[in-house]
């Protein structure tokens, strides 16, 4: 069975190619030098008359023949935006992938150490759980038979239909599991800002809504042009990576010295 951690790796994986990929094929202009692509077109035998499209930067050289179909405008840097854009999408969907399946797999070695006190007194937590209900049964349960890992697996149950996501799901999960701050953690060990690695996360997934929603234009104006890309959107699309690609570590209720490390 894979972890967290790996589920992670494998869905995180597709954005990072979709920017190296973006990297390779990233140009002003196409490649024109008579000697290079009478150079290239001897080294791949093409025939005289078909037409070859070059690609030339500072990391890549790449040859494009006519067969491919892929006619110059497939490649123009507005269109290798869309690379961009779906780099931002996967990697927003790869964290909220991974912050529930880390709470599935955590939370009950969680509740065995800190038993019915398992919920912090957090109010990003009681936002995030704001509307979890129970029937009549389900209360008669827990007033009758208390047991924190049957309302663990309504919390767990409940954020399968209510994302994780930005620097809230960040927040909520790193609290269940036992760390007292998760942002200061984060910040610590990636020695950046707290508020500028919440303020990076959360524009990356309000621009991930924009792409998905209304094809990358804002919220705000529907109808208008396509977001500018840039160096922006790389980055917004990697902050998923770094925060989450460490381990938790959480203090037990018992002991503050023992600590659990989540892979």
């Amino acid at each position: 069975m894979l972890s967290p951690r790996q589920i992670f790796e494998d869905n995180i994986r597709p954005a990072d190619l979709l920017l190296k990929v973006f990297r390779l094929l990233e140009h002003d202009s196409l490649n024109t030098e008579a000697e290079l692509h009478r150079a290239l077109r001897d080294l791949v035998k093409a025939e005289k008359g078909e037409g070859l499209t070059v690609i030339y930067n500072e990391i890549f050289l790449g040859l494009i023949r006519e067969r491919a179909e892929i006619p110059a405008t497939s490649i123009k840097r507005s269109a290798l935006c869309n690379l961009l854009r779906q780099g931002v999408v996967t990697a927003c969907t790869a964290l909220e992938t991974y912050l529930p399946t880390l709470l599935r797999n955590q939370l009950p070695e969680v509740i065995k150490l800190r038993g019915r006190d398992f919920v912090p007194k957090d109010k990003e937590i009681g936002e995030q759980f704001k509307n979890l209900t129970f029937n009549l049964d389900e209360c008669l349960r827990v007033l009758t038979s208390p047991d924190p890992l049957f309302v663990a697996n309504k919390m767990i149950s409940f954020v399968n239909f209510s994302y994780l996501s930005g620097k809230r799901g960040i927040h909520v999960t790193g609290a269940l599991l036992g760390i007292d701050n998760p942002w200061k953690e984060i910040a610590n060990r990636l020695r950046r800002g707290e508020e500028e690695l919440k303020k990076t996360l959360d524009d990356a997934v309000n621009r991930r809504n924009d792409i998905v929603h209304r094809a990358d234009r804002e919220k705000k104006a529907p109808d208008g042009n396509a977001q500018e890309t840039g160096a922006s959107l790389p980055s917004a699309a990697s902050c998923s990576k770094t925060p989450y690609r460490r381990n938790f570590r959480a203090s037990s209720a018992s002991t503050a010295q023992r600590k659990m490390r989540y892979r």
